[in-house]
């Protein structure tokens, strides 16, 4: 009983395994007949893949850029409007804004785009400041004994100052402390415009002395437009920038300032004989006649004191002149006197001039 139980229970295990191996479920016939997809199916189940880290992917390039568009041109707005004024302040209003504001649309605080076809209403912009000219330097002045101001009238087409005369003198003086004697020269021509005018001293052992001016005639006289001094082998010259108002030195130095009636240190002496010819007032005792006076160097001021009329004694015989003092000014301590021919149109017919170290020169006119 025993041996026919253990002998059946291991024939129904060797039948098992027999219809395993080799019965139709075997797991051959499993394998086999597994689609072709099928092992992928398991390995994707049962093997899993290797971690793999991807590369760093690179930056998209950037699409190239389009070429810019044409700007188109518009037209030119009109000039903006003044802007309006905090709410915290009050504005005055005229009637003609109280009955715009009360009519437009926007009264009530709409807020809109600025229409730039509309006439634009800001004020227009004052006209530009003209630059200042340049200073002015000192002027002609003439005043009277009671130093009341003396208007100038002088014609303007230079009658007051003879057209052309050469005037010859015989010279004297001191230099250094030592005396000599030389001969001057003063000559000039005038048209209705113009004037040239020359002076020349010339002495044994001393050398020459050479001044010119050229300059305009006009209603206040004479213009100089440039000055030449020469003494020796040294050229100065000064022109006169009316424009400009100011006065150029060569060598070249600060220029000087120059106001109307300015006179060099030749044609001053013409200017007093055309101005003593034009206007008979000014031959009053006590009348002061100012006018500024270039050197080859410097401005000065020439301030004249007319004095009464006196004899003078020529080598031709005595004449009746008018003497006029020049008033030495702060700082320039040279005098001259002059004597001036009422009959020659007020020329001077007499030069001394005196400076503080004791030098003198002396012009008498020679017959």
């Amino acid at each position: 009983m025993r041996l026919r139980l253990v002998f059946c229970v291991t024939l129904g295990v060797v039948a098992a395994h027999w219809l395993l191996m080799f019965g139709p479920l075997s797991l051959t016939s499993m394998v086999i007949a597994t689609p072709p997809h099928a092992p992928e199916r398991l390995q994707a189940v049962w093997i899993e893949p290797p971690v793999v880290i991807p590369p760093a992917q690179k930056a998209a390039p950037k699409p190239p850029a389009a070429p810019p568009a044409k700007k188109a041109i518009a037209p030119r707005p009109a000039p903006a409007r003044a802007a309006a004024p905090p709410e915290s302040v009050a504005m005055p209003a005229t009637a003609a804004q109280a009955t715009t504001m009360a009519t437009h649309p926007l009264a009530a605080g709409e807020m809109a785009a600025p229409n730039i076809t509309e006439p634009s209403i800001a004020p227009a912009l004052p006209a530009p400041i003209a630059p200042l000219a340049a200073p002015a330097g000192p002027s002609l002045q003439v005043h009277d004994a009671a130093n009341t101001a003396i208007a100038i009238e002088m014609p303007s087409d230079g009658s007051a100052l003879a057209q052309q005369m050469a005037l010859r003198f015989n010279v004297e003086g001191v230099v250094k402390g030592m005396q000599y004697h030389a001969q001057a020269e003063l000559e000039w021509h005038t048209d209705s415009q113009t004037y040239h005018a020359r002076q020349s001293i010339s002495a044994f052992l001393l050398g020459s002395l050479e001044q010119t001016s050229t300059g305009l005639i006009t209603p206040q006289g004479l213009q100089p437009l440039e000055f030449g001094d020469r003494r020796l082998a040294k050229q100065r010259r000064v022109q006169l920038d009316w424009a400009a108002q100011q006065a150029l030195f060569t060598p070249e130095r600060t220029p000087a300032p120059i106001g109307p009636g300015t006179q060099d240190r030749l044609s001053v002496f013409l200017q007093l004989a055309s101005m003593l010819q034009a206007m008979p007032a000014l031959r009053t005792p006590g009348t002061r006649i100012d006018i500024p006076t270039l050197g080859a160097r410097r401005m000065q001021t020439w301030s004249f004191g007319v004095q009464e009329e006196v004899p003078l004694e020529l080598p031709s015989g005595t004449i009746t002149t008018l003497r006029l003092q020049r008033l030495p000014q702060p700082g320039d301590e040279e005098s001259t006197q002059l004597w001036l021919h009422p009959e020659l149109g007020y020329v001077p017919v007499r030069i001394r001039m005196e400076e503080p170290n004791g030098d003198v020169m002396d012009l008498m006119l020679k017959p």
